[in-house]
């Protein structure tokens, strides 16, 4: 046990202690006390306090207490009674503001409650059954943790918050790789199929069966599991639904067992047992036995142990073993038997669009906590496998290396799927989309006649998916031929597009082996398109390789959005939907109106949003929390996607494209499969690009400008698109030929004016985008030209994006008429309506506020718990 030394409040002579023995390093202490003193001399470094009883408080029999010292005794002679007690009231009044304090500080940011450091889970297998009727699913999670902590610890030690990732030796990899292309097996190599596959020296249990590095690079690694078969008595469980554990995960009662903390929340917990699991066993059952029934297999080869006690907090659930001091000793097998909640976040029960019932985890703040109790933290690595049980019409969608299998088909009418990952990842990458999916299987063959063996779907309502399959069979295939010249192969062995229901807050969303897309992109065209390629990306920036710190979401989104532009407009050189002139104006073309909508946001936006490493390099904090986490002002923030990206165009101006897409594919092959800090990703940059140096940029000073202070960085304050840009010209001329129809204020020409129809000339939809975004620049516009606009570029069957900027202009100058354009989007593009909501409020028009609140109210059951909180504060104020 610590030591802890003894304070002493003056007000009221109480002795205040933290554990039960008392250190000093000077000869005596002196106790004042409010109306006398008391000098307590210790002859040695250390006395022991002894208790009058065994809770740990000090009683008082009568008006005095007994302090008995190791070698000597001192009477504390106290006032009265009352003075101990006061002092104790005060000072769990004081404990209790504290936790309050502590928790007002910390009310937007996400907490990371699991005791991942002292505790490593590193499977999980879910075995889960979809009640639709009751939007529940109920079953159970098997949690296997890291039978050998240490040596865990050595095997995952690039994953650790606290690692010191040493560029140098990073960037002498490099060479290595250019000679070999890949040191982690993604490497193109010459064959029929120019693939490989990335998991072919991947162990599905890396981290529950702890392997021993061996000598050679090429020698198998042996493996050892510590199975735990003591019998063990039976024991209740505790559901203390009353009582919640402090941020720090320490419990009040059984002080004395070791706790293993999971991140979870709305979720109803049944009981909780330890199982007995060999490792061949196991080894059998995920390797050679993963297409049968897992929950006839898991019954042959784990037999009950005894139950655990357990506890929920306010975002965990703690787990123990009576009499289990030490995570070493910890039960190496538990299962949680539980049920979802109708109300937990991070399932979303929903209708699609052809009024079916269907069920997807949709990316909340929470992650999957209210899904499955898991280690929800950065570091926190794990494979799984997944038994769900579903009504026979229904299906599943769910992330993995495989596509569903039926494992069993009972005559009752369920089925059982079964789905399984050996790529260790974060819990929160795990997805599920449970509904009435029709299916059409995209052949990946690139232009070339190159064949990709993984193979691709696009999943949705039957209704959405017939009309929209033609533009994405013919652009996700060349898509992935694309970003595998950039980044190298797709780095999971297949893909699921699914199409969402109407009510998904966001356009797009990307977790290993699937993607979720809204209905708002599929224009027909392929102009929205560009963020599928974004989420592509992500699956090299974000799931393979991931930030330390998830407050750092630049890593991820600045990376995304720079290669998603050159991604696009490659595939749709490749299509044949322009040339290589056309595709540089547009690429300029997206950067002007990135730059425009960075602006903006960031006049809007609190400081301590503007800053992509808000953490810096407090390390600490980002262990503890997520800042700014649960802050619903983020949600709908693009500052981190903007400013990441022209950080990388800043810097790829001084070496050119070419050699800066080199360095991110050197990038990927170095840090493939780990997690990174902002500090290790400049200083790889320039390592690699050492033109930086020569031409006066720093890494701290990289830091310091971009990523470390709110506002527009200093090198972007001069930007602008120059008059050079073609597609920016024709803009700029259809905008001032409009502007030339306005009447002027005692002009004698108004009235004919008023009847003038310019004759505006096709532009393309990101043209328009940029055409209305000018037009919103004017105090006012006659009705006849928003007419002439609308007609002559069919505004309502353009892409989501133009659309959105007509309505702001029907919503300024309050064109009645067009009101049923407003209504129209906000029901039909629910991920990029809010802030049209806001806009028609603030616009002090009657009919807008009541058009709004008539929108919510036909929405709101459906709406995800961010947007219908925000909107609904806009509409009625609260």
């Amino acid at each position: 046990m610590e030591n802890a030394s003894a304070n002493v409040s003056e007000k009221d002579g109480s002795v205040n202690k933290s554990e039960n023995s008392l250190n000093s390093a000077d000869e005596s202490v002196s106790l004042s006390v409010a109306d006398e003193s008391a000098t307590l001399s210790l002859t040695n470094e250390s006395a022991t306090l002894s208790l009058a009883d065994e809770s740990g408080r000090l009683s008082l029999a009568n008006e005095s207490a007994t302090l008995s010292l190791a070698d000597e005794s001192a009477s504390l002679s106290l006032a009265n009674e009352s003075d101990s007690t006061d002092s104790a009231d005060e000072s769990e009044e004081k404990n209790n503001i504290d936790d309050i304090r502590e928790e007002m500080d910390h009310e937007k940011d996400l907490p990371l409650m699991s005791n991942v450091k002292d505790i490593h889970i590193s499977h999980y297998i879910l075995q889960l059954k979809c009640l639709i009727d009751t939007r529940e699913l109920m079953g159970h999670v098997t949690l296997l943790r890291c039978c050998d902590q240490a040596r865990c610890r050595e095997c995952t030690k690039n994953r650790t918050l606290n690692q010191k990732i040493t560029v140098k030796s990073k960037c002498s990899k490099i060479k290595e790789s250019q000679e070999k292309e890949s040191k982690f097996n993604i490497q193109r190599i010459e064959s029929e199929h120019n693939y490989i596959d990335v998991f072919s020296e991947t162990s599905i249990v890396p981290d529950m069966i702890c392997a021993q590095q061996s000598s050679s690079l090429n020698a198998k690694n042996s493996s050892t599991f510590c199975n735990n078969t003591s019998n063990v008595s039976s024991m209740n469980a505790v559901n203390v639904t009353d009582h919640a554990i402090s941020l720090d995960g320490t419990l009040e009662n059984s002080p004395n067992d070791f706790k293993m903390i999971l991140d979870c929340c709305d979720i109803e917990v049944d009981y909780v047992e330890e199982l007995d699991l060999s490792l061949y066993m196991f080894k059998d059952l995920v390797e050679n036995n993963y297409n049968k029934d897992l929950n006839e297999n898991l019954t042959l080869v784990t037999k009950a142990l005894g139950r655990l006690k357990w506890e929920y907090g306010k975002h965990s659930v703690s787990v123990w073993k009576e009499g289990v001091k030490t995570e070493s000793h910890f039960p190496s097998v538990i299962r949680i038997h539980y049920r979802t909640k109708p109300t937990g976040q991070s399932l979303k029960w929903t209708l699609d669009q052809d009024e079916n019932w269907c069920v997807f985890t949709h990316g909340h703040w929470i992650n999957n906590r209210s899904f499955f109790p898991s280690q929800d933290s950065p570091t926190a690595m794990a494979t799984w496998q997944a038994e769900i049980e579903v009504q026979k019409h229904l299906s599943v969608v769910m992330g993995g290396d495989n596509h569903e299998m039926v494992a069993k088909s009972d005559e009752d009418g369920w089925k059982k799927e079964y789905f399984n990952s050996r790529m260790e990842m974060p819990s929160s990458t795990i997805s599920l989309a449970i509904g009435y999916w029709s299916f059409v299987t995209i052949p990946l063959k690139y232009n070339k006649g190159e064949l990709y063996r993984k193979p691709c779907r696009v999943v949705g309502p039957k209704s959405i998916l017939c009309q929209s399959i033609t533009e994405l069979r013919d652009y996700i295939p060349v898509c992935l031929g694309e970003v595998n010249n950039i980044l190298g192969p797709y780095p999971f062995p297949r893909l699921d597009v699914l199409i969402v229901p109407p009510c998904f807050d966001s356009l797009g969303m990307a977790s290993p082996c699937v993607i979720y897309i809204a209905q708002s992109l599929l224009a027909g065209d392929c102009s929205m398109f560009v963020r599928i390629a974004h989420e592509i990306c992500h699956s090299w920036f974000g799931l393979v390789i991931g930030p330390k710190d998830w407050t750092e979401e630049w890593l991820t989104e600045g990376f995304c959005t720079y290669i998603e532009d050159i991604l696009h407009l490659n595939v749709i050189q490749a299509n044949g939907l322009c040339d290589q002139s056309e595709a540089i104006a547009e690429k300029q073309l997206r950067m002007y109106l990135k730059y425009k909508t960075l602006q903006n946001e960031l006049l809007t936006t609190s400081a301590d949003l503007q800053m992509l490493r808000p953490n810096k390099d407090n390390t600490e904090s980002s262990t503890n929390y997520v800042k700014d986490g649960m802050n619903p002002d983020k949600r709908f923030l693009q500052v981190h996607y903007l400013k990441g990206y022209f950080l990388l165009c800043y810097l790829e101006s001084f070496v050119g494209l070419d050699k800066f897409l080199r360095m991110l594919h050197s990038y990927v092959i170095t840090f493939y499969k780990e997690l990174v800090s902002s500090k290790d990703v400049i200083s790889f940059i320039f390592n690699v690009l050492p033109e930086l140096k020569d031409n006066g940029l720093t890494e701290e000073k990289i830091l310091e400008d971009w990523l470390d202070k709110p506002g527009m960085p200093e090198a972007l304050e001069v930007y602008g698109l120059g008059d050079g840009n073609v597609q920016l010209q024709q803009v700029k001329k259809q905008v001032s030929l409009l502007r030339m129809s306005y009447p002027t204020a005692g002009s004698r020409k108004r009235k004919r004016k008023l009847n003038m129809k310019p004759k505006l000339e096709d532009l393309s939809p990101l043209q328009l985008v940029l055409f209305l975004e000018m037009l919103l620049e004017d105090e006012k516009i006659p009705a006849i030209q928003l007419v002439n606009i609308r007609t002559r570029y069919h505004m309502m069957s353009q892409n989501a994006d133009v659309q959105h900027r007509w309505c702001e202009l029907v919503i300024k100058h309050k064109v009645q008429k067009f009101y049923q354009d407003l209504k129209k989007f906000l029901l039909n593009h629910q991920a990029m309506g809010v802030y049209l909501y806001g806009e028609m409020v603030l616009s002090g028009c009657k009919q807008q506020k009541k058009l709004a609140e008539e929108c919510f109210n036909t929405l709101k059951d459906h709406m995800e718990p961010d947007p219908y909180s925000t909107v609904k504060a806009m509409v009625y104020g609260t």
